[in-house]
């Protein structure tokens, strides 16, 4: 089987996608990735032979790559035209990969290299370490664990699933196809704009949703009021505390909040319901089923079937952390950011937590500058207005006697610089390299 088949198995009159008001039955995307292969197949050989004309659109949205023939480089700013050109690319032999909206061209490939047999993707990390790694998987690394992951998060047919970003982010393709092979209904937008987001949410009567934490935040802050269809908040890839579960309990009232602990090398490796956190933002929670965690040197390591092939297992992601007596995981982020000063180790993301903490805070990254920490924050809307002057270094010192409450004297950031947004990738993982830019 591949995906294609899974969307030809559900009844073809079911919504499958809305983006942008404009609603696809599955019957419609089998069709049109029927007729987008059609179409790469005739501009392939036309291309061949020197007389292409005009471009399609799925073929414009398709480059392959020199060298390795069977991959086949995916970009548009349409959500419903990678989906479809993902499934077009599979069915004619093609190697389909998604690449962010930011990305100019596609991660080098090394000479040499080779296609591992039965790939039917390929997936790209999140960069935050430098640039995104290519890893391929199989149908059944994805498909094969699609009951279980589905069966924690409450995913049904009758699913209405609100998401927002691009499939190049692999836990919204890996959510979109787990949706789909249900024969739910997925809902988009191409704006990024809060309220819109809530707009389609209440228009199109979405009963969950799935965003990386710094979307729910300004989500929940920019809610018309209570949506008490919404049952199911799915996220993941960012940390979550007690003061964004209350934020999204006063928008979304009904609802049932998972948090998830993944990695494209591995999968989902843990998840936590929102009635079990406490008050800890580093907390991911249990393994999921099928899945076993251990520690090696502060190292998160999972032995998984549902992994990347050229993953041998137990595998880390570069994440560190720890295990509690109740088996509860703890993320203290990736090991690159983990700084030694003088002699002490130090985690950026204990910094970071205990930075958002602060109710005037709402977001927060460190980074090691001069030899010393540096913050770089986002400003609470509700405690600083984004028209007011530029934060006083009053308010600097407040923000740093506050920190030496609940953390020792060497961790202390040296700086604490205000940013008005905190460059991030298309998968919402900060970009550090550009935050002193930023300022």
């Amino acid at each position: 089987m591949n995906y294609l088949e899974m969307l030809r198995a559900v009844p073809p009159h079911r919504t499958a996608l809305i983006e942008d008001s404009r609603q696809y039955t599955y019957g419609e995307m089998v069709m049109d990735a029927q007729r987008c292969s059609d179409e790469l197949l005739s501009h392939q050989k036309t291309d061949k032979d020197g007389t292409a004309n005009k471009q399609s659109t799925a073929a414009a949205a398709v480059s392959y790559q020199a060298g390795l023939p069977l991959l086949a480089w995916i970009k548009s700013p349409s959500v419903y035209t990678q989906l479809i050109c993902f499934l077009a690319c599979g069915q004619i032999g093609r190697i389909p990969v998604i690449l962010p909206p930011d990305m100019r061209h596609p991660p080098s490939i090394p000479s040499g290299s080779s296609i591992p047999d039965r790939v039917c993707m390929g997936v790209l990390t999140s960069g935050t370490t430098g640039n995104p790694r290519l890893l391929f998987r199989t149908f059944e690394s994805w498909h094969g664990f699609f009951p279980v992951q589905n069966s924690i998060f409450g995913v049904d047919r009758n699913t209405r699933m609100f998401v927002h970003g691009s499939l190049a982010f692999t836990g919204n393709l890996n959510m979109y196809l787990a949706l789909l092979s249900e024969g739910a209904a997925l809902i988009t937008c191409s704006a990024v704009h809060p309220p819109a987001w809530n707009g389609s949410i209440s228009l199109n009567q979405a009963n969950a949703i799935y965003l990386i934490p710094s979307k729910l935040r300004l989500l929940s802050r920019t809610s018309p009021g209570p949506a008490d269809y919404v049952k199911a908040i799915l996220t993941g890839s960012q940390s979550m505390d007690l003061k964004d579960m209350h934020g999204l309990k006063q928008a979304f009232p009904q609802s049932r909040c998972i948090l998830y602990y993944g990695a494209s090398e591995l999968s989902y490796v843990s998840y936590l319901c929102g009635n079990e956190m406490t008050g800890n933002p580093a907390c991911v929670g249990r393994p999921f089923p099928g899945v076993h965690i251990t520690i090696q040197d502060g190292e998160i390591m999972a032995d998984t079937p549902y992994r990347a092939l050229g993953v041998r297992t137990p595998a880390s992601a570069g994440d560190i952390g720890y295990l509690d007596s109740h088996g509860f995981l703890y993320l203290l982020g990736r090991r690159d950011n983990v700084y030694n000063i003088h002699g002490r180790k130090i985690p950026a993301a204990l910094v970071e937590h205990a930075l958002t903490d602060l109710d005037e805070i709402s977001e927060a990254a460190v980074v090691l500058e001069h030899g010393s920490l540096t913050a770089y924050v986002v400003l609470n809307p509700a405690f600083h207005s984004m028209d007011a002057p530029k934060p006083s270094p009053d308010l600097s010192r407040r923000l740093m006697g506050r920190l030496q409450e609940t953390l020792e004297y060497y961790q202390l950031p040296r700086r604490i610089r205000f940013l008005d947004a905190i460059p991030k990738n298309s998968s919402g993982k900060p970009i550090l390299s550009l935050l002193s830019a930023a300022e």
